[in-house]
């Protein structure tokens, strides 16, 4: 009995053809959003603080407007939070998401008819 054939897809949004936001991205700016910290949030996606902090380097330095504000350390501490035009970014990549979670669904369901 043969086995069921799925397509699955992975969203990269490019900007003038250079990647900045892919799932792995939007969830470590989910969590800066989340903590308001980028140390943290790097902590609970179990990776570096120096990758979560390359990633936001790269993600501003793309896209057409700040995503990520940081605050530097001092007395009161450091901080990250997302801009307002980041909290769109990750609306319109979770509306992309839907819209791609539904093809694949119907692609799917025509394929293993």
């Amino acid at each position: 009995m043969a086995g069921l054939i799925e397509v699955a897809f992975r969203i990269d949004v490019l900007r003038n053809r250079t990647p900045f936001l892919r799932p792995a991205n939007v969830e470590l700016l989910r969590e800066i959003d989340r903590r308001g910290s980028l140390r943290i949030a790097a902590k609970r996606l179990r990776i570096s603080y120096q990758h979560a902090w390359d990633l936001v380097k790269e993600i501003n330095r793309v896209a057409a407007e700040p995503v990520v504000v940081l605050h530097r350390g001092g007395a009161g501490g450091g901080g990250a939070a997302l801009s307002a035009h980041g909290r769109r970014l990750i609306e319109e990549f979770e509306q992309i998401e839907e819209a791609v979670a539904r093809f694949a669904k119907k692609l799917n369901a025509e394929i293993n008819f």
